[in-house]
């Protein structure tokens, strides 16, 4: 009778240690406090507040709420990303997948935002991006080891974008190639400069505002994009410079 009792009891046992390392999301790093010049957000250096950082908190070794985020403001030439410490991410996890659900601490502000990052063996492989207005986008990753290979974009699951990922020996980004649908022209980003030093948010993908910076170990300084036509023409798009003190 003892050997009976035993096998559903270890099988009870493996599926429970099994749900709690699968539930386990665990980036590595935790850091408390992310400055936005780290964000690849196009404005984020132009339109600064008096708040220039996201500050996280976690239970355990668990992520649970991203405070800080952007809110659009309406210009004579648009509108803008303003950064906030008033919008906040509340995050909870789901079997497999990470939900970010974005909130605020002002009662007058309301937002239907939500991410569902689904994970696989430690990677997220999958971004499900929820905004009221627009249609629900879909990031698809794929990786070669512990290096992002691929990301597929897709909206009512058309594939709108390829972005193929190369590294250098030192496992940090040399470059990203950008590709379109029925599109004759690439866009190239190069990362060069790079500092030394660890790079804070490494394996930090929680927030696609993260992407490319948390894929590489240390802290690029200068990043170059171009466009390249299908007969090999090349057109300089714009040049972002960093300083090194940023990443002390």
């Amino acid at each position: 009778m003892k050997k009976i009792w035993l096998l559903p009891c270890t099988i009870f046992l493996v599926l429970c240690f099994s749900c709690s390392k699968d539930g386990e999301m665990d980036f590595g790093q935790r850091p408390k406090e992310i400055p936005i010049l780290y964000l690849q957000s196009s404005t984020a250096e132009s339109f600064m507040s008096n708040v220039n950082e996201m500050k996280l908190s976690y239970r355990g070794k668990q992520l649970d709420r991203i405070i800080g985020g952007f809110l659009e403001i309406p210009t004579a030439n648009g509108f803008v990303p303003f950064f906030t410490g008033k919008v906040y991410w509340d995050v909870r996890v789901d079997g497999n997948w990470m939900i970010l659900e974005k909130k605020s601490f002002d009662k007058e502000l309301i937002f239907s935002d939500r991410q569902e990052l689904l994970f696989e063996g430690g990677k997220i492989v999958e971004r499900k991006i929820f905004e009221e207005g627009s249609p629900t986008r879909v990031y698809s990753y794929q990786y070669t080891g512990d290096l992002l290979k691929g990301e597929y974009s897709y909206v009512d699951e058309q594939l709108k974008s390829q972005k193929t990922f190369y590294f250098n020996s030192a496992k940090n980004l040399d470059s990203l190639v950008v590709s379109y649908p029925n599109s004759a022209f690439k866009a190239v980003q190069i990362f060069r400069d790079y500092d030394t030093k660890p790079n804070k948010i490494k394996g930090f993908m929680v927030l696609e505002e993260f992407l490319p910076r948390a894929l590489s170990t240390n802290n690029y300084l200068r990043e170059t994009i171009i466009f390249v036509s299908e007969t090999g023409e090349r057109n300089l798009s714009g040049e972002r410079k960093w300083d090194a003190k940023l990443f002390n």
